[in-house]
């Protein structure tokens, strides 16, 4: 056959049986495979930019809330991780101000520049709004409870630190506080 081209059927028949993987190797070759492909990301969903104790805090959301409050302050851009974040903290945040938090009218003061706040930004001043109003105490009982949930974040948007994430909430400058809200 030396010097004379091979027909495809002749070639595919010449080579077969020549590397052969071992079944363990290729098994172990597969297996490997789907967990890393399993693995990757956690249990990352599609288009989530977080997830918190199962729900799913979508990318759109941290997006549009971003932009919005950007409107506001273009000099001190809000950053996708803060807001995520206050998005994190909001269901934990509004359970412990209870009756406290700030209602629709004191947010949208807050922010009468933005006009048609999207749900999500409305969540991320609210959660600002009444962080402020919370005691040490109350910031406390956030943490232990956020430390109980499990919180898996999107590399995209860093990480989230559960024992720092209530004690150094600041009000950045692009919120502005109208009414006290009270103090828990």
């Amino acid at each position: 056959m030396k010097g004379t081209a091979l027909a495809p059927s002749q070639h595919i028949r010449s080579t077969l049986g020549m590397t052969r993987i071992p079944r363990a190797a290729f098994a172990s070759v597969v297996l490997l495979g789907a967990t890393l492909a399993l693995s990757a990301c956690g249990t990352q969903q599609a288009g989530a930019a977080a997830i918190v104790g199962g729900t799913a805090i979508s990318e759109q959301d941290v997006q549009t809330a971003s932009l919005q409050l950007n409107t506001l302050s273009p000099g001190q851009p809000v950053l996708p991780s803060l807001v995520l974040r206050n998005l994190i903290l909001e269901p934990y945040v509004l359970a412990e101000a209870g009756k406290g938090a700030p209602d629709d009218a004191t947010v949208r003061k807050a922010i009468a520049k933005v006009v048609n706040p999207s749900p999500a930004t409305m969540k991320v001043v609210r959660t600002d709004l009444a962080i402020q109003a919370l005691s040490p105490a109350s910031k406390t009982s956030i943490v232990n409870k956020l430390s109980k949930v499990k919180i898996t974040v999107n590399p995209r948007y860093g990480t989230f630190d559960t024992t720092q994430a209530a004690m150094l909430a600041t009000s950045p400058d692009w919120i502005k506080a109208g009414a006290s809200t009270g103090t828990k």
